[in-house]
């Protein structure tokens, strides 16, 4: 997958044809700790051609909706809006091309964490009801909030069922020398992603839907783990099953035709 920078984060050079596939609206869900990082987002959106569900995890919940608010307003009037000629900040989101009525201002993100087992989508349910999003589908999960929320976050949102087609998710530690940061990557690759790019601190997973926990049981007993004894013995069989050509008597003229590369 060829790749592209928007704002410092990476996503595919050729956003809309990914979704080639899906006719339907898409929808990106924000989950972020501060105003600013989820107004760069609808960047994001704009390159999907994608609507934005913003979900602050805050404890002030007030200070997100006063900005969700002064955000629409300048996505309505654009460079009309005061201040939009001289205020940079303000002037980046006038000028991003996405309409008010597709940015949406979802639940506050602690509210995943409860311990419902279907936290997130009760949580998410009157939003999708109003979007009228009847198969409850998020394409783009964007997660940039403190590596303690950020762990549990991803964690609920696959034990909800939620399989986005793509997640964005900032790393607060190195993915090898951190164990949490570790296990957290982890849990996405058996879960059915595939890294496919990293910058900086952000990380571009794709679901590829190659799930490694569904490859043998959790319920066999023994020393040894399952998932590793069951790899082992696919590339032992792969192994045992392959066999090395062996040039023939006329191997010299194939080696010179380039049949064979030495």
């Amino acid at each position: 997958m060829e790749i592209q920078l928007v704002e410092g984060y990476p996503i595919p050079k050729e956003p809309l044809s990914f979704f080639h596939f899906n006719q339907d609206a898409r929808y990106l869900l924000s989950i972020s700790e501060t105003p600013s990082t989820w107004q760069k987002d609808l960047i994001l959106a704009e390159r999907f051609f994608s609507e934005v569900i913003v979900c602050p995890f805050t404890d002030s919940m007030e200070t997100h909706t006063q900005a969700f608010e002064k955000t629409k307003d300048i996505l309505k009037q654009r460079m009309k809006y005061p201040g939009a000629k001289e205020d940079p900040e303000i002037k980046k989101i006038a000028k991003t091309w996405i309409l008010p009525t597709k940015v949406h201002l979802g639940p506050e993100a602690s509210t995943f964490l409860n311990h419902s087992e279907s936290s997130v989508k009760t949580s998410l349910q009157p939003v999708f009801e109003t979007l009228k999003n009847e198969s409850s589908t998020i394409h783009i999960l964007k997660i940039e909030v403190s590596e303690g929320k950020k762990s549990q976050l991803l964690y609920k949102f696959l034990d909800n069922g939620f399989r986005p087609s793509l997640i964005i998710v900032k790393w607060s530690y190195d993915l090898d020398d951190h164990i949490s940061t570790a296990h957290t990557a982890g849990h996405l690759l058996n879960s059915g992603y595939s890294l496919m790019h990293l910058e900086g601190d952000y990380a571009l997973y794709m679901y590829s839907v190659q799930v490694l926990y569904d490859t043998t049981s959790m319920k066999i007993i023994g020393l040894k783990n399952p998932m590793m004894e069951n790899l082992l013995q696919s590339v032992t069989e792969y192994m045992k099953n392959t066999k090395e050509t062996v040039p023939d008597e006329n191997s010299s003229s194939l080696i010179s035709s380039g049949t064979y590369a030495i």
